[in-house]
């Protein structure tokens, strides 16, 4: 990209003072194409040799928050990913604590439990601790993996990034955030077996 703007800045100007605005034209449309012949294999080569993570940016997309994004954000936040094995029982998210991650669940229930009562079970194709990423506050419950599961995690950075930068993204988030911020765990309830979802206030 730099030695073609280089090129351009060249060029045009010497193709302007021979012919004018016409000649520069023409000159810079037909250096395109033999650009493209130049460097095509290279770039194809480049390509190929670049591994696509196809299973993430699956996860990804049947993510209700980043159903929207598009295709080259996906892509970039898929190659952040980082998975993680959570055997049953393991604390994932600790209420309270600092947000420094987001949490795709690709297999497996999560259960989140808020001031030690249940507030709901979370399965694959949904995410967990965008709420203190969104809003600069610390977590406000706490997920434990109710069975063995996977999840994906992606890091503070790169997840405000994507959201911020793209609004629908940005309202999704919003939308999300709210209701989960204005659900509060059903009293008497401190088993998650028993407890049907929780309802707004």
């Amino acid at each position: 990209m730099m030695a073609g703007l280089a090129l351009g800045a060249l060029l045009v100007p010497a193709l302007v003072h021979l012919g004018g605005s016409r000649l520069a034209l023409l000159g810079a449309a037909a250096v395109l194409p033999l650009a493209a012949v130049a460097g095509g294999r290279a770039v194809f080569r480049l390509d190929a040799g670049t591994p696509v993570p196809v299973v993430e940016i699956a996860l990804l997309r049947s993510l209700p928050l980043f159903a929207e994004l598009p295709a080259p954000a996906i892509e970039g936040l898929a190659s952040a990913l980082r998975p993680i094995q959570l055997p049953a029982g393991a604390v994932l998210i600790r209420q309270g604590d600092p947000g420094d991650a987001y949490y795709a669940i690709a297999a497996g229930e999560l259960d989140a439990v808020q001031d030690g009562q249940f507030l709901r079970r979370c399965g694959r194709g949904e995410g967990v601790g965008e709420i203190a990423l969104l809003r600069a506050i610390p977590r406000t419950a706490t997920v434990i993996a109710h069975s063995a599961a996977t999840v994906y995690e992606l890091g503070r950075e790169p997840f405000l990034a994507a959201v911020l930068g793209h609004a629908p993204t940005l309202g999704q988030a919003d939308r999300i955030a709210d209701v989960r911020l204005a659900t509060r765990a059903p009293r008497g309830h401190r088993d998650g077996s028993a407890a049907g979802p929780a309802q707004p206030e």
